[in-house]
């Protein structure tokens, strides 16, 4: 059996102090808690920054990437625009420069020219007259040529290579006259051909 001998107050004085210091420890504890949790959030949040900083740098690189798309596709576009603009320009147009390539690649090695002349349309209908050319459907022009060679052989030769050029139609034979050059036997002849719609705006023309 246990007998208390302290005084009544001093005993309340010592129930008060260790409720104290329970409240004291509590609150301690409460504090570092706390004290925790926002150091906990001060770190969150420090992530989430740099998270949205690393976000905001990728999305700054996928916003210079699609600018360089656009300005790729633009460019494209423009080289679009350009070749467009360029068929446009060459539509209904004959490429003289490069009939005469393909002339030179096909006239026979005993043959040359001494003239030759091109003209757009067509000639009139006998008996008729225009100052304008008459276009007849599916030519668009004729060419005439003067020249020598060596015999009629080569002057044949020289049509049916004529046959070969692309948008070249209709070889024609005028005149075959033997003649002598010189001290050698020789041919003048005058022939023309057609040109046809495939002679249009040819950019690299060629023969057959």
């Amino acid at each position: 059996m246990r007998v208390n001998l302290l005084p009544p107050e001093l005993f309340e004085r010592q129930r008060i102090r260790r409720r104290t210091v329970l409240v004291v420890v509590f609150g301690v504890i409460v504090l570092a808690a706390v004290g925790a949790f926002y150091a906990l959030q001060v770190i969150r949040l420090g992530e989430v920054e740099d998270d949205i900083r690393t976000q905001e740098s990728e999305n700054a690189a996928l916003r210079q990437e699609i600018a360089d798309l656009q300005d790729i596709e633009a460019l494209q576009q423009e080289i679009r625009d350009t070749r467009d603009l360029l068929a446009t320009l060459l539509a209904d147009r004959v490429l003289w420069s490069g009939i005469l390539r393909d002339i030179s690649l096909v006239i026979p090695p005993e043959t040359w020219l001494t003239g030759l002349s091109g003209t757009l349309g067509t000639a009139a209908p006998a008996g008729e007259e225009t100052a304008e050319p008459v276009q007849v459907a599916g030519l668009v022009g004729q060419i005439s040529f003067t020249g020598r060679a060596f015999d009629h052989r080569d002057v044949a030769l020289w049509l049916s290579r004529l046959e070969d050029v692309r948008g070249f139609i209709n070889p024609w034979l005028t005149t075959s006259t033997s003649t002598v050059i010189g001290e050698t036997d020789a041919v003048e002849f005058n022939s023309s051909v057609d040109l046809s719609e495939q002679a249009l705006a040819r950019r690299t023309g060629g023969a057959g």
